[in-house]
């Protein structure tokens, strides 16, 4: 049996009614329909102070003053993350507390990526406790092909290390939120998942199955992206990938990456030549290779055993 105090959170006595009541379907209006229902709490101050007076709420109701009416009536909700500091960082989410939706108020604009995006999609049979957020670079010059410095030399010396990580990171209960900085491409391939309880974006298979096999360490590893293209043969428009390639259009030759992958996951061979383009460069399928194999049709080193 809920308790007393429990039964009076929601208990609104009889004819006292609250200021904002008369304006409630107006602000409900507004965000069942906008584009993102979770937000920090700059954002939805903002957010708030910008569209108040559409609503036909004058200036003596404050914003403190109409989220503290939504809190009331259960229809912003707050979540509580930590960063790697463990200092609280706290975001308001509209009616749901879902964690796709939650976790997509960290970065404003920002979608679903790598081994999230695997997972909605259903190419990984893990249940991932990592979540990975991908918010794009603003300038145009990050990562383009036209780079002049791009020489084998170079190529070995960047794929002999690491790969690098983001290290932005928050916690939410026992879940992990890695906060990613991708390359701008006008949020080519993103979709989104707009329901009753749900609300964000996040990558089509295309576009996820690019990402992984470019940024595997987001991804489980090459063994794990490798699957994920079997199990993506069925779902994926290889024309649209390599589309999706060439208008991203990176600084190295992941086509060879990708060709590699749709081999060795078994596609056809008038698919792998969509990819299969002059090799200017011997190339890597991952990071810090210790035991190699070279694929001569690809020019790519990969892992022995691969």
């Amino acid at each position: 049996m809920q308790s007393i105090y429990a039964l009076h959170q929601y208990f609104i006595p009889m004819g006292r009614k609250h200021s904002l009541d008369p304006f409630q379907d107006t602000i409900n209006d507004f965000f069942n329909n906008a584009d993102a229902w979770a937000f920090t709490e700059f954002r939805l101050y903002d957010l708030i102070e910008r569209h108040r007076y559409e609503w036909g709420l004058s200036h003596d109701k404050g914003v403190k003053y109409i989220i503290d009416y939504l809190k009331k009536r259960k229809l912003l909700l707050t979540n509580s993350f930590r960063d790697k500091t463990n200092k609280e960082k706290e975001i308001y989410s509209w009616k749901t507390q879902e964690d796709f939706t939650v976790i997509s108020g960290l970065k404003s604009d920002s979608f679903f990526c790598y081994y999230s995006a695997l997972y909605l999609h259903g190419l990984t049979q893990q249940i991932p406790k990592t979540f990975y957020l991908n918010a794009e670079h603003t300038s145009d010059s990050y990562g383009r092909s036209d780079n002049p410095d791009i020489t084998q030399e170079a190529i070995d010396r960047a794929f002999a290390s690491e790969q690098r990580k983001s290290s932005i990171s928050y916690s939410l209960d026992e879940k992990k939120i890695i906060i990613t900085n991708g390359k701008r491409t006008g949020k080519l391939g993103v979709i989104k998942n707009y329901n009753d309880h749900q609300h964000f974006h996040y990558t089509d298979v295309e576009r996820t199955l690019i990402d992984c096999a470019v940024r595997p360490v987001y991804a489980g590893g090459v063994f794990e992206v490798l699957e994920a293209f079997k199990l993506g043969m069925e779902q994926v428009v290889v024309k649209k990938m390599a589309s999706y390639l060439d208008q991203i259009d990176y600084i190295y030759p992941y086509d060879q990456v990708i060709g590699f992958y749709l081999e060795k996951a078994g596609y056809d061979e008038s698919t792998l030549k969509l990819f299969d383009k002059k090799k200017e460069f011997n190339f890597y399928l991952t990071y810090n290779i210790r035991n190699k194999n070279f694929s001569d049709r690809w020019k790519l080193y990969y892992p022995k055993g691969f």
